[in-house]
């Protein structure tokens, strides 16, 4: 009688949701993709903090506590606004959207909930305890091979570099379904491109610099 009553079915809200994750997932490779581009140099920049700055290709992945790369900078808790602004405008070109569709209201809300909620989780909390010692999934029988896989494919992400510097692999967090459809996969480490790395530090004017990194790089994980 309640489904009735507000026009909806389960599903119609079983598909919303799904469609809705798909969707999220989708956006949330565009945009790690895009920040990767310097295409919006300025939006670049403030990402590669936490690729460079943070958890830079000659670095540890993990620590005992998360090292935030949105310290002193506008964000909203742990989420930059290279991310919210991008993020926030695809909101509302969804709202409208479907308000000019006529959806019914209850989809709408559960589309905007889910695709609000998963990148929170994927983008914010998933990918943050990937950088932590000793996280809860790691230890979950359940959870520890996919946990575990989708981590190292994240690790690969950090340290492969092209000739120009880009970040140019494994842009999904927990899932990567988009890298493997454009080719952006990569299942395996490759040496460290120490051109692309001075490319990119002197590109984005990175307080550390790789000579000051290398000394303890393995000579034979370098290209």
């Amino acid at each position: 009688m309640l489904s009735e009553a507000l026009g909806i079915s389960l599903l119609g809200s079983v598909l919303t949701l799904a469609g809705s994750i798909l969707f999220a997932e989708f956006v949330g490779y565009l945009l790690h993709r895009l920040l990767h581009s310097d295409r919006f140099p300025s939006l670049s920049r403030a990402h590669l903090i936490h690729h460079f700055e943070m958890y830079g290709p000659t670095q540890p992945m993990r620590a005992e506590n998360y090292k935030d790369a949105t310290d002193g900078r506008a964000s909203l808790g742990n989420i930059g606004m290279e991310w919210i602004a991008p993020i926030a405008l695809v909101l509302a070109l969804s709202w409208m959207t479907m308000s000019l569709l006529d959806v019914p209201r209850v989809y709408q809300a559960v589309a905007l909930a889910t695709m609000v909620a998963w990148p929170v989780f994927m983008f914010s909390y998933l990918h943050d305890r990937m950088h932590l010692q000793n996280f809860w999934m790691e230890r979950t029988p359940i959870l520890k091979i996919w946990f575990l896989r989708a981590r190292r494919l994240h690790d690969i992400h950090h340290h492969s570099l092209d000739a120009d510097g880009h970040m140019d692999r494994n842009f999904g967090i927990g899932f990567f379904l988009f890298d493997r459809l454009f080719r952006t996969i990569a299942r395996r480490h490759c040496p460290l491109n120490l051109h692309g790395y001075r490319a990119a530090a002197r590109r984005y004017h990175l307080h550390r610099q790789p000579e000051d990194e290398l000394q303890n790089f393995p000579s034979g994980f370098r290209v």
